[in-house]
């Protein structure tokens, strides 16, 4: 099954764009298929051409104004900007009702719709019209559906029906479900396996590597990063991976140096900015963290909104540590965040508090906190920041109480052990801190590690601290 990228680099398809746009520059006109015609408006797209994509769409429609794909390919655009209706009437306009896309257009709208259960349904019933290798192309291409609107359960299930599970093609889509789900262990096992029917396949070992990543194997990750940039040089994907996972490490030079390279490569995408400036307050550079984070908050507004709170959060965290209280809340005020949306308001009030609390308002923080824990209605996310919070500021006491009412009212939640540990540590409660450095290990190990790295002398794992605690207690 050949995919589009492939289709892309191929022969017949520069021979068929190079005849399209002849006809398009010298104004002749265009005989060329509508599919041939919506194939190129795809590379157009893929390669950030709307204008001439939109053009070969229109280009296709006036050649025959019912055909099949360019209407899909207008109804799919209408579908991601949620335009239902639009969607629904250009599949209206499509002539031949019995083509397959036909069928998956509306099977598109009703995910679009949340009717997920209605569209299955509806996929299952067209089903037995397809046998033999359109089965399996069937399967593929309701499984790649799914994928691409996050539907990854539903794409699972239907990869389970597939006779060759082991084809690089299904695999592949099984790889996306599955990291899609977070089953990242079971992830990494396909592209293995993807990876030794094509060892030479960059898109491989990065998906390897971003799974590798969400299960904090960062070593790992950075030996799969290695091999994709060893085989596409400028993948900005592997760049940011690479760096993050040395960031998770705590080797700040290196990862600059990789999130530098990035920036270098994506000069107007602000995420390279916030990451190198995050780093440098990890470093306790704050003043060159600011010059980096000014430029991704300049760039946040045209050309990714997205990270925007992210950059401003950081903002207030580096004046807040230079000392720069009223600075700090200015950045803070700047969190844009949905007041409809009680998490977001909740974290903003956490950050605002943290800021108070380094400012030596303590009142205030507290009452910021309690704010943040009231709207978050008792979220333990929300509850293990404030602890957080206070531990960052010595505020050891208080956050030790808080953490016994946080896991007596938590009994099967995990997180926090290494700061709950951290925290008897500094009282000299060497029982508890015995107990809950036990269950850092059992329960997160690699947070627990960073978490205890100032306590745990240079040299040793915390399993090996741990297990020769008694020697390093304080008397």
């Amino acid at each position: 099954m050949q995919t589009d990228n492939e289709y892309f680099d191929s022969d017949e398809f520069k021979d068929l764009l190079a005849a399209y746009e002849d006809s398009v520059s010298s104004g002749a006109p265009v005989f060329l298929d509508t599919d041939d015609l919506v194939d190129i408006a795809d590379y157009y797209t893929l390669t950030g051409q709307k204008n001439k994509a939109d053009q070969a769409v229109e280009t296709a429609l006036e050649l025959d104004p019912g055909a099949t794909l360019p209407l899909v390919y207008k109804a799919r655009e209408a579908l991601a900007h949620e335009d239902v209706e639009a969607a629904r009437q250009l599949a209206d306009a499509i002539v031949d009702k019995d083509d397959t896309e036909y069928k998956y257009l509306l099977a598109e709208i009703m995910i679009v719709k949340d009717d997920i259960d209605e569209a299955d349904d509806y996929l299952k019933e067209q089903e037995p019209a397809h046998t033999g290798d359109e089965h399996e192309d069937y399967i593929y291409d309701i499984a790649n559906m799914y994928i691409e609107y996050g539907v990854y359960d539903k794409a699972n299930q239907w990869l389970g029906k597939t006779t060759e599970p082991d084809s690089p093609d299904m695999l592949e889509l099984k790889g996306k479900a599955l990291m899609g789900m977070g089953s990242f262990e079971e992830c990494i096992k396909v592209y293995d396996k993807l990876i030794d029917y094509d060892p030479r396949s960059d898109r491989y070992w990065l998906e390897m590597a971003k799974a590798q990543y969400m299960i904090q194997e960062y070593n790992d990750a950075i030996t799969s990063c290695e091999y994709a940039l060893a085989l596409k040089p400028k993948s900005l994907a592997g760049l940011q991976v690479k760096a993050n996972s040395l960031f998770q490490l705590g080797n700040n030079e290196a990862a600059l140096e990789f999130y530098t390279r990035y920036t270098q490569m994506a000069p107007k995408d602000g995420t390279g900015e916030l990451q190198i400036g995050t780093t440098l307050l990890h470093m306790a550079r704050y003043a060159e963290a600011l010059e980096h984070l000014n430029k991704a908050a300049s760039q946040s507004i045209d050309m990714c909104s997205g990270i925007g709170s992210q950059v401003y959060e950081t903002m207030a965290l580096a004046y807040s540590y230079m000392g720069k209280t009223e600075q700090a809340l200015e950045c803070v005020a700047k969190i844009s965040v949905d007041e409809g949306n009680s998490k977001e308001s909740a974290e903003r009030l956490v950050i605002h508090g943290h800021v108070l609390l380094e400012g030596g308002h303590n009142e205030e923080a507290e009452a910021m906190f309690r704010n943040a824990i009231i709207k978050s209605k008792n979220s333990p996310d929300i509850i293990l920041r404030v602890i957080v919070s206070l531990l960052d500021n010595k505020n050891t006491e208080m956050a030790y109480n808080l953490f016994k009412v946080y896991f007596a009212s938590l009994e099967d939640r995990t997180e926090g052990y290494p700061y709950m540990a951290l925290c008897c540590w500094r009282l000299n409660k060497s029982e508890e801190f015995i107990y809950y450095l036990r269950q850092s290990i059992k329960y997160t190990p690699k947070e627990a590690s960073a978490v205890m790295s100032t306590i745990i002398p240079k040299g040793l794992s915390i399993t090996e601290f741990y297990n020769d605690i008694n020697k390093f207690l304080k008397k």
